[in-house]
């Protein structure tokens, strides 16, 4: 058999030719036709993500193809992307503001008065219940007077020894103190030298005072029974040796042991939550007084801030203390008097019954709010009560410096 010559022709394109001619776009991976069809849909995307695992490693960090573009363009689609690292990045960085401003205040020296050096203990000759301690040339105001704890704990931590307190303060003139430049006041916290916490120091009063007078069934007088009786027509006390006659008069005569009874239950009762309330309202009284101090006169601008907060929280409680007093003013009228007889007894607890709905319900006015606050007025509203003696505190939440 012949052989036959078969010419193979081989035709070779250039680089730039070839662009022209060849698709390389990855049209074998997703057609426009696959868009619409589901089943093509999930298997093509499985196979792009089996093929970018396969060119992890090959693919550059950083570039125009890169796992940088890829990274930036998925977050830029995907819209407010949140990266849990980002909240820890903040803290730290609040974290390193507030070290750096304590940083700062440690570096600055103390500044000292050219008289009365840190760490001294001044007590005005005219008022000794006005105590301060120097800091940083600052007046800082105790928050008690010269039989406080604070202030015996704080003549201690100075070196003092002796039994006469007098002997380890200094006596400063009105005239000279109101010279000084106050700084924020000083309570039990800063002898301990620890950070004021927030949420510890407003959980020592904010649960303290949950007491409501209208669900007090002991405040109303209603409680207390009286006992009514009709004295007979035919009763004589001065007939003696008559059963009948002296049966009368031992009902009456319980009757009114029974009514004083009631009236003095109710009276001492009363007295006991007057007394607890009072020294309460005091107490927050001197709490906001002491944060607005340090609100304003606070060293650093973390514990003027943490005194904001704490001032806006013993508010309230404030405020509802001495509208607690304003239902016990008017309760108190009835029962003022220690000593009643059995007929002013009677008639005075029969009184209060009958007001008791209008003064328990009627809404307490701003006027009568503000006869209270500071620390003795209000206290003419209850008569025959030393309110002005108290000595150990029984108030709710906590002592009074």
């Amino acid at each position: 058999m012949a052989q036959e010559k078969i010419k193979l022709t081989k035709k070779v394109y250039d680089k730039s030719v070839a662009n022209d001619l060849l698709n390389r776009s990855f049209s074998e991976i997703i057609g426009p036709n696959d868009i619409t069809n589901n089943t093509n849909l999930d298997v093509n995307i499985k196979q792009l993500f089996t093929l970018y695992n396969d060119l992890f490693y090959d693919i550059p960090k950083i570039g125009p193809q890169s796992h940088t573009t890829l990274f930036k363009q998925s977050r830029d689609y995907i819209g407010n992307y949140f990266d849990s690292k980002d909240a820890e990045i903040e803290s730290l960085i609040d974290q390193i503001v507030d070290l750096e401003q304590k940083l700062s205040n440690e570096d600055q020296p103390n500044e000292e008065h050219p008289f009365y050096r840190n760490g001294s203990i001044l007590v005005d000759r005219d008022a000794f219940w006005n105590i301060y301690y120097m800091d940083k040339a600052t007046r800082r105001k105790l928050g008690g007077n010269e039989n406080s704890e604070l202030f015996k704990d704080l003549l201690a931590a100075m070196g003092h020894k002796g039994d006469n307190w007098k002997d380890g303060v200094t006596f400063v003139s009105s005239e000279v103190i109101s010279k000084l430049a106050p700084g924020p006041d000083f309570g039990p916290e800063d002898m301990s030298g620890a950070e004021t916490n927030v949420e510890e120091e407003i959980a020592t009063f904010a649960n303290s005072f949950n007491y409501n007078a209208l669900q007090d069934g002991e405040l109303n007088p209603k409680n207390y029974p009286i006992t009514e009786y009709t004295i007979p027509s035919d009763y004589n006390p001065s007939i003696q040796y008559s059963t009948y006659q002296n049966s009368i008069t031992n009902q009456i005569e319980q009757a009114n042991i029974a009514n004083v009874s009631s009236y003095d239950k109710y009276r001492e009762y009363l007295v006991n939550r007057i007394k607890i309330v009072w020294q309460s309202e005091k107490r927050f009284e001197i709490l906001k007084e002491k944060y607005e101090n340090d609100k304003e006169f606070g060293f650093t601008e973390s514990e003027r801030n943490k005194a904001s907060v704490l001032r806006e929280a013993v508010v309230p409680k404030l405020r509802q203390a001495q509208e607690t007093l304003v239902y016990y003013k008017r309760l108190w009228i009835f029962v003022k008097n220690k000593s009643a007889n059995s007929s002013n007894a009677k008639s005075l607890m029969l009184e209060a019954q009958a007001n008791f709905e209008d003064n328990i319900n009627t809404p307490v006015t701003d006027s009568e709010r503000s006869e209270y606050g500071g620390w003795k007025k209000g206290i003419n509203n209850f008569p025959n009560i030393d309110l002005a003696g108290l000595t150990g505190y029984t108030g709710e939440g906590g002592n009074l410096y």
